[in-house]
């Protein structure tokens, strides 16, 4: 009996050194970093008044994206940007468009429209704040390195203000175009640097 224990205790210890040793390959340590400030200011979203909107978007014919990846529809808006309150370091910002249930795996917003015939386009988010327009890959972290982030003009007080520009289209997604109607959402947040 002593030397059945022995042998499977031998056994054992075997089978967990392999099994930690190959474990170890395919599983590792993922470190977070990020930073919260004081910083604020109040976001005017489209003229709403408060830091939700609506952007309408002009109603086309399905023609103008007669194939996958073609564009239309290419409607400004703008975050206004006052009473900020920047902490000594920070003096630039930007929104960042976090990911959701509302946003694909190529970071463009899903139609959400409860329509019966609601179209498949999805809706495409640009960076408008320099010369060049820049696709937005919605909740991707390349959006603090790549966004354009505008100054925060300062008053004789210390408080702030900027305006953020933005674009969204339609985009077709899989396909042409199909008629019908397009709704979506995104939830953002101001970032500083």
């Amino acid at each position: 009996m002593k030397k059945l224990l022995i042998a499977a205790a031998i056994v054992t210890a075997f089978t967990g050194a392999t099994a930690q040793a190959a474990s170890t390959d395919s599983s590792g340590t993922i470190t977070f970093n990020g930073e919260l400030t004081a910083t604020t200011c109040k976001v005017n979203v489209n003229g709403s008044g408060n830091s939700d909107g609506n952007v309408t978007l002009p109603t086309l014919e399905t023609s103008t994206m007669p194939a996958q990846a073609t564009t239309a529809g290419a409607t400004h808006f703008l975050m206004e940007l006052t009473e900020c309150k920047l902490a000594n370091d920070m003096k630039e910002v930007s929104a960042f468009f976090e990911y959701g249930s509302t946003v694909n795996s190529n970071g463009r917003l899903t139609n959400q429209s409860t329509d019966t015939t609601k179209s498949n386009v999805t809706l495409e988010l640009l960076d408008a704040n320099s010369t060049t327009l820049n696709a937005i890959t919605v909740g991707d972290d390349n959006q603090k390195a790549n966004a354009t982030y505008k100054e925060v003009v300062l008053d004789t007080d210390g408080v702030g203000k900027a305006t953020l520009d933005y674009v969204v289209r339609y985009y077709a997604e899989t396909a042409a175009a199909t008629a019908g109607k397009v709704s979506s959402s995104v939830v953002y947040a101001l970032q500083y640097k």
